[in-house]
C-alpha cells in the first residue's frame, strides 16, 4: 500500500475540518495557522489548499488567506442533477446484481439508520445514509462512478446534516431508503430507479427551499 504524503494527510485534515464546520463557510484563514493547527511545514499546507481549491472547498486571495467557500443554490442544483443521473442508472443496473449478503448488509445499514432516526441523531443517521449509497455505488462495482458520487456528497455534507435536523426530513428519507431496497430485492429495476430517483429529487428540493 503506497503511504500518504504529507500534502494527502493536510488535505484530508483540512476537508474534515470543512465538513465538521469546524472552518466555517466564508471564513477567512492564513497558511500560517493552518500549518500550526496541523503541526506541518507551510509547503504541504500550501499544496493541499490548492487541492482544495480546484475540489470547490476553498477560494484562495493573494496576499490575504484562504476563505472557506459557501456552497451556492446553483452548486447544490448541479450536484444532485449530477447524482441523480449517476445514482438512478447504477440502481436501475443493481437489480440482478445483488446477493443475500449484500441485502443482509443493506438491511444491517437501514437498521442503523433507523435507531439514529429514533434517537433523532442527524451526523449519525447521514452516516448510515453515506453508507447506504456508498454501498450501491461499490456494488455495481465501477470506481470512476463510485469515488466521483463521493467527492460531490463531500462538497454538500455540512448542509446535508442541516437539513437532516429539520423535522420529519429523516423519517422521510428512511422510509425513502426502505422503498428503494425493498423494488432491488423483488429484482425491479425500474421501480427502484423510480424510487431513487424520487429519493434525491426530494432531498435536492429540500436543500434548496431551506
Amino acid at each position: 500500500m503506497q503511504q500518504k504524503t504529507k500534502r494527502d494527510l493536510a488535505y484530508e485534515e483540512i476537508k474534515k475540518l470543512i465538513l465538521s464546520g469546524k472552518l466555517s463557510n466564508d471564513m477567512s484563514i492564513s497558511e500560517n495557522v493552518l500549518a500550526k493547527m496541523l503541526g506541518m511545514s507551510r509547503t504541504p499546507v500550501r499544496d493541499a489548499l490548492r487541492r482544495l481549491e480546484m475540489d470547490g472547498f476553498v477560494r484562495i486571495i493573494p496576499n490575504q488567506g484562504v476563505v472557506i467557500r459557501e456552497v451556492s443554490i446553483n452548486e447544490v442544483k448541479e450536484i444532485y442533477d449530477m447524482r441523480i443521473a449517476l445514482e438512478e442508472f447504477v440502481t436501475k443496473e443493481l437489480a440482478d446484481m445483488l446477493s443475500d449478503k449484500d441485502f443482509s448488509n443493506l438491511e444491517k445499514i437501514l437498521k442503523k439508520q433507523e435507531e439514529a432516526c429514533k434517537k433523532k441523531d442527524a451526523v449519525a443517521f447521514h452516516e448510515e445514509d453515506r453508507n447506504f449509497h456508498d454501498y450501491l455505488m461499490r456494488a455495481y462495482g465501477n470506481s470512476m462512478i463510485t469515488d466521483f458520487i463521493a467527492r460531490l456528497r463531500d462538497r454538500i455534507e455540512g448542509i446535508n446534516i442541516d437539513m437532516l435536523k429539520v423535522p420529519g426530513n429523516m423519517g422521510t428519507f428512511y422510509a425513502e431508503h426502505k422503498r428503494i431496497l425493498e423494488a432491488l430485492r423483488k429484482g425491479d429495476g425500474e421501480a427502484a430507479a423510480k424510487e431513487m430517483d424520487e429519493h434525491l429529487k426530494g432531498g435536492k428540493m429540500r436543500l434548496i427551499v431551506g
